[in-house]
């Protein structure tokens, strides 16, 4: 009764002001469903279930059990535990799974049982570093990362999320925080000469994420009129404070000071762990504007 109210109140307002009925239909309005009140558990159980399948990804590489535990904790545990707080009817959500081939919510909850058990298995086997396996679970790895993305850029009605940067940069994010992640690991376990021999690729995933953020912003402003008002938003609208402050000074500023003093692998514990902090905020940041500026297209 009080969600009604609030939407009377919004379509028909006391004073006069605010969304008229037929607005929607011949003025950009933004999307609420995935980021206010409720929605704000579908913006950090997506970022959860891809930084935590990014660990697990990167890990695979160093064949690390302990980044692979971790990794698979995060990805099932806080990614699924907060996925069922946005459902509205958890008892309900069983149903999303029968329609794999319609449905890209269904393929992704398919995809994450299917991790779970084969990435349980890999954990509990002893000699699981197979070539095989580990292509198995690295794909299973990526689609997980690409997932929350990949769900949002079907709706073609948002400019902000149809852009084809969309699932490059989930990708780069979901890599880039997990290497940061087991990095940490490494520097904190006393493998010193393993965290620093990641510096290199360090180096590079942040550079490729910050190209990858620059093209979303430029293909998304040049896409069409309202991927314009999406960025509009970001840049010197209501979300330009979160866009400065969280994705540029925390995402990106800071992080490049931090590589550039390790630049060469000369890493520190501290550095790792300060960069590794203003990351984790950055893409928070990023996801958290790039879900709240998108407006749809009006139907006129």
């Amino acid at each position: 009764m009080k969600k009604t109210n609030e939407l009377e109140e919004i379509m028909f307002p006391s004073n006069g002001s605010g969304i008229k009925p037929y607005e929607w239909m011949i003025q950009p309005t933004r999307q609420r469903e995935w980021i206010d009140d409720k929605g704000i558990f579908l913006w950090l159980a997506f970022f959860f279930s891809e930084i935590g399948a990014g660990l697990y990804f990167v890990s695979l590489f160093y064949e690390y059990k302990a980044g692979l535990i971790l990794g698979w904790l995060i990805t099932l545990i806080l990614g699924g535990v907060i996925h069922v707080l946005y459902l509205g009817m958890p008892l309900r959500a069983w149903r999303m799974i029968m329609k794999p081939s319609t449905s890209e919510l269904s393929r992704g909850i398919w995809i994450i049982g299917i991790f779970a058990a084969l990435g349980f298995l890999q954990i509990v086997t002893a000699g699981s570093f197979n070539i095989v396996f580990n292509c198995i679970m690295g794909i299973l790895c990526l689609l997980i990362i690409s997932h929350g993305f990949a769900t949002m850029n079907v709706i073609r009605a948002l400019p902000a999320w149809s852009s084809t940067m969309v699932l490059p940069l989930s990708v780069i994010s979901g890599v880039w925080i997990g290497h940061q992640i087991l990095q940490f690991m490494f520097a904190v376990s006393g493998s010193a000469a393993l965290a620093s021999g990641m510096e290199v690729w360090a180096e590079v995933f942040f550079f490729v994420y910050f190209l990858c953020i620059l093209l979303y912003v430029w293909g998304t402003w040049h896409s069409n009129e309202i991927g314009k008002e999406s960025i509009k938003s970001l840049i010197t609208g209501e979300y330009s404070k979160i866009s400065l402050i969280g994705v540029l000074g925390l995402g990106i500023v800071l992080p490049l000071i931090l590589t550039l003093i390790m630049w060469g692998g000369d890493t520190n514990g501290f550095l790792i762990f300060l960069r590794l902090a203003s990351v984790f905020a950055g893409d928070l940041a990023m996801r958290y504007v790039i879900m709240k500026s998108a407006v749809y297209t009006p139907l006129i």
